[in-house]
């Protein structure tokens, strides 16, 4: 099995009839169906935007000097914005191996007491002095990929057939998404390591869009095999490639999703294994709920539930859930103040 390549050009376009959107929304649905990943076409972000951000995040963590790496520091912040080391980033208990800065939206709660103890994302995003235009490009593409992850999420309601204030309700869960924006280095995996520069997981939130350089054979997916015979229940799952292609992103689907559609929609197991001889650069973005966001089962899915199922009682197998409670659960560990718990750092890619 390989990743569906999707256009959305058509969400871009207003001249676009229902019948040309709805092709493209019945895609997305599928492919959050099986495989929870996608490479995403036709979404209006230039070659020379990506070129950017990718030259920029590679002069800083290439070029960047050890002094300015330590002011820009997760240590001396909140312990979640910023830059870390090589081993800092753990997943699944092991380090990973990749340096990274690190980037999120404004604390919205800034004084919440629990966010004090914590120190959890009460601290701003710092900027290397150079290369000189990191910070504007970096907010350029913040700004170009949260209205794109718009753009997403209104395709994605279509494909679950949501009517139009339903759309909008969900929308309103999102508008003032709580982004994080990973800035990333992979140096080749030593001989003396495990193999894997970043372990498998899932992400917490709605879209990850990932921009990398062209190296190959690094972000490995963990999805179904084909089915060998009608009969059979359970498909078998094994990794695949999602090698780069140009001017596309990989889209996959996080846990949010799975809530969103009552287990319809579920998130998908990624790893980076990085043998190359390179340095490969890459550039995650992940557009999430609101902070305050209630994420819970949308009817639209429970519909389509009962009529997959034949059934007019659905279980509701997904607790609503707020989207910063259930962000800080999951990390509140990796932001600990002490010296150390500074490597424990969140699962992201």
């Amino acid at each position: 099995m390989s990743l569906p390549m999707i256009d959305i050009a058509g969400f871009l376009e207003p001249s676009s009839t229902p019948e040309a959107l709805q092709t493209i929304a019945d895609k997305i649905h599928a492919a959050c169906l099986t495989t929870g990943f996608f490479y995403l076409s036709g979404h209006g972000v230039t070659a020379e935007e990506g070129e950017q951000i990718l030259r920029s995040t590679r002069a800083f963590l290439v070029d960047g000097t050890p002094g300015e790496k330590e002011r820009l520091s997760i240590a001396t912040n909140d312990h979640a914005r910023g830059y870390q080391r090589i081993g800092d980033n753990v997943t699944g208990g092991k380090s990973d191996w990749h340096e990274a800065l690190d980037l999120y939206a404004p604390s919205p709660f800034p004084h919440l007491p629990q966010l004090e103890q914590l120190k959890v994302l009460a601290g701003q995003n710092r900027f290397p002095a150079r290369p000189a235009d990191f910070q504007p490009v970096v907010e350029n593409w913040i700004r170009r990929l949260s209205e794109l992850g718009l753009v997403l999420m209104r395709a994605t309601a279509m494909g679950l057939k949501m009517s139009l204030s339903e759309t909008e309700q969900l929308l309103d869960q999102v508008r003032n998404s709580f982004w994080v924006l990973r800035c990333i280095g992979y140096p080749p995996l030593p001989s003396t390591h495990d193999g894997v520069s970043c372990g498998a997981h899932k992400d917490y939130g709605c879209f990850t869009f990932l921009h990398a350089d062209s190296t190959k054979g690094s972000l490995q997916v963990y999805v179904p095999k084909a089915k060998a015979t009608h009969d059979e229940q359970e498909p078998e799952y094994h990794w695949i490639e999602a090698n780069p292609i140009e001017g596309a992103f990989v889209v996959n689907i996080g846990e949010m999703w799975e809530t969103w559609t009552n287990g319809l929609y579920k998130a998908t197991l990624h790893r980076v294994v990085h043998k190359s001889n390179n340095y490969r650069v890459s550039v995650p973005f992940f557009y999430e709920p609101a902070f305050d966001a209630i994420v819970a089962p949308l009817p639209a899915a429970i519909r389509l539930q009962q009529r997959l199922q034949g059934k007019q009682l659905v279980e509701i197998v997904k607790k609503p859930v707020q989207y910063g409670e259930f962000l800080i659960s999951k990390v509140s560990r990796n932001f600990s103040t002490s010296a150390d718990s500074d490597a424990q750092r969140r699962d992201r890619y």
